[in-house]
C-alpha cells in the first residue's frame, strides 16, 4: 500500500480518519494524501435578512473565506503527521464535495486506500446512517474505502 488519500473536512469522524490513516500509514510506510474540497455552491451567508449588500464583493469575500477555512482545515490535518512529514502532500479542490473526490480518486490510479469518516461536518437528516459524501464515494469509486466512526 503506497498511497493513502483521506478526504478531511475538519468533523470529529474526519480527524478519527486521520488517526487510522496514520497507523496504516506507519505500519506499510505509505505516502499520505490530504484532500479537502472547498464547497463554494452555498455558501453560508454572513449577513442579516433586510441589509443592501454589494453581492459583488460580498460573493468574492465569502469565496476568500472558504479558501481561508479550507486552508485552516488541511493544516490541522497536516499536524497529525508532524513526525512524518515528508510522506504527506495536501490538496485543495473546489465543487460538489462528493463529485469531486469521485473524480479526484478516479483519475488517479495509485491511490491504493481511501479512508474516510462515515459522517462528514454536515451530518443532519441527510447522513441518517451514513453521510452522503461518504455514500456516494463508496459506490462511484473502484478502489479500496476504509469507512470510519
Amino acid at each position: 500500500m503506497k498511497k493513502i488519500l483521506i478526504p478531511v473536512d475538519g468533523s470529529e469522524y474526519s480527524d478519527k480518519a486521520l488517526e487510522s490513516g496514520k497507523k496504516l500509514a506507519k505500519a506499510f510506510d505509505s505516502k499520505v494524501i490530504l484532500v479537502h474540497v472547498k464547497d463554494v455552491r452555498f455558501p453560508l451567508y454572513p449577513y442579516e435578512p433586510g441589509n443592501v449588500v454589494d453581492m459583488g464583493s460580498t460573493l468574492q469575500q465569502l469565496v476568500d473565506a472558504a479558501g481561508t477555512h479550507s486552508q485552516k482545515i488541511l493544516d490541522k490535518s497536516k499536524e497529525y503527521f508532524a513526525d512524518m512529514i515528508d510522506s504527506v502532500e495536501t490538496i485543495e479542490l473546489e465543487g460538489d464535495p462528493a463529485n469531486r473526490l469521485i473524480k479526484f480518486i478516479n483519475e488517479n490510479d495509485d491511490i491504493d486506500l481511501v479512508i474516510m469518516g462515515s459522517v462528514g461536518i454536515s451530518g443532519g437528516i441527510q447522513s441518517f446512517i451514513l453521510g452522503s459524501v461518504t455514500n456516494k464515494v463508496l459506490h462511484h469509486i473502484k478502489k479500496p474505502v476504509m469507512v470510519v466512526r
